[in-house]
């Protein structure tokens, strides 16, 4: 918004800059990540020549260390532009527009990153030069479904801005989809065994449920409704949209790492529900209280409403 403008921006600015003062709290998330390393990830103790291969990068050490580094990135890119927004009173200065082009850039790079390291190597034989722009369009389309249903809870929110914020969650929509289907398709053309292997559990197993409900629940459903006027202007049909599009993006999550440590087929165990339920709660306990306490909330500028 700071690189483009536009009235939506200001609807959506308190929810986000919110969400912004929370990314910290993903270093405590990560913890387990660490605990956990050898039962998750196979080439920590892996002696397969190809695997041994990637050594260089795949290892404990320095899976750790780019971890940190990736959390100390995103902290101070947050950090940085809360500092600068907070000095704003009616006209954005250039700096502002400037550190924000320059952290898109830096944002697309390290989550491309993160996603190769967290997610990807799960399956460390496979590969996806589309998987960190995949990763990339689902965190967007989760920060503007947050937001449109913060958004949708306002009463204040005039229909144009909701017609705007839903125009802008069709597009993520559409561009998730877009790259979703172009990485399966191209596997799906060369037909190689070190890239089926990512998708063999998600269509030849009980799995494949769960792969046609996120098809249905993050791409099919929310594109016809978001076709409709009257549904991008509506605070409740909005808001509901956005509230099961939230519930799709968890499914997406489960979609990415499930089916590689449980091959075999839908399995789930009891800490499953017990280990989501208590992060959502504390992450959105988080948000809630500050999105509620807007004291150092970002101030509109003459600029953003071009």
């Amino acid at each position: 918004h700071e690189v483009t403008g536009g009235r939506w921006g200001l609807a959506v600015r308190a929810p986000l800059t919110a969400a912004a003062r929370l990314v910290p709290l993903t270093a405590l998330l990560a913890i387990p990540l660490l605990i956990g390393m050898r039962m998750l990830y196979p080439w920590v103790d892996s002696q397969e020549p190809e695997v041994l291969g990637k050594s260089w990068w795949l290892n404990p050490a320095f899976f750790a260390a780019r971890g940190v580094i990736y959390i100390l990135i995103w902290s101070l890119l947050a950090w940085y532009w809360l500092r600068l927004a907070a000095r704003c009173t009616t006209v954005r200065p250039p700096a502002l527009r400037r550190f924000s082009a320059f952290g898109l850039i830096v944002y697309g790079l390290t989550v491309s990153l993160a996603a190769v390291d967290w997610i990807m190597s799960l399956l460390p034989r496979w590969y996806s030069s589309a998987f960190g722009l995949l990763i990339v369009t689902a965190q967007m389309l989760s920060a503007m479904t947050l937001a449109a249903w913060a958004c949708s809870r306002d009463e204040h929110t005039e229909a144009d801005r909701l017609q705007d914020i839903g125009n802008l969650l069709l597009t993520y929509v559409m561009t998730w989809a877009y790259v979703a289907f172009t990485q399966f398709l191209i596997i799906w053309a060369e037909d190689l065994p070190t890239e089926i292997v990512w998708y063999l559990p998600r269509v030849q197993t009980s799995w494949r449920w769960l792969t046609l409900f996120v098809f249905v629940a993050q791409f099919a459903l929310p594109f016809l409704l978001l076709l409709a006027r009257s549904v991008k202007r509506s605070h409740r049909a909005l808001g509901r949209l956005a509230a099961a599009l939230l519930v799709a993006q968890l499914a997406f999550n489960i979609y990415l790492v499930l089916p590689v440590v449980r091959p075999d087929g839908i399995a789930f165990a009891w800490t499953d529900p017990v280990a989501i339920a208590a992060l959502l709660a504390l992450w959105l306990a988080a948000w809630w209280f500050n999105f509620h306490d807007r004291g150092d909330e970002p101030a509109a500028d003459s600029r953003s409403v071009a």
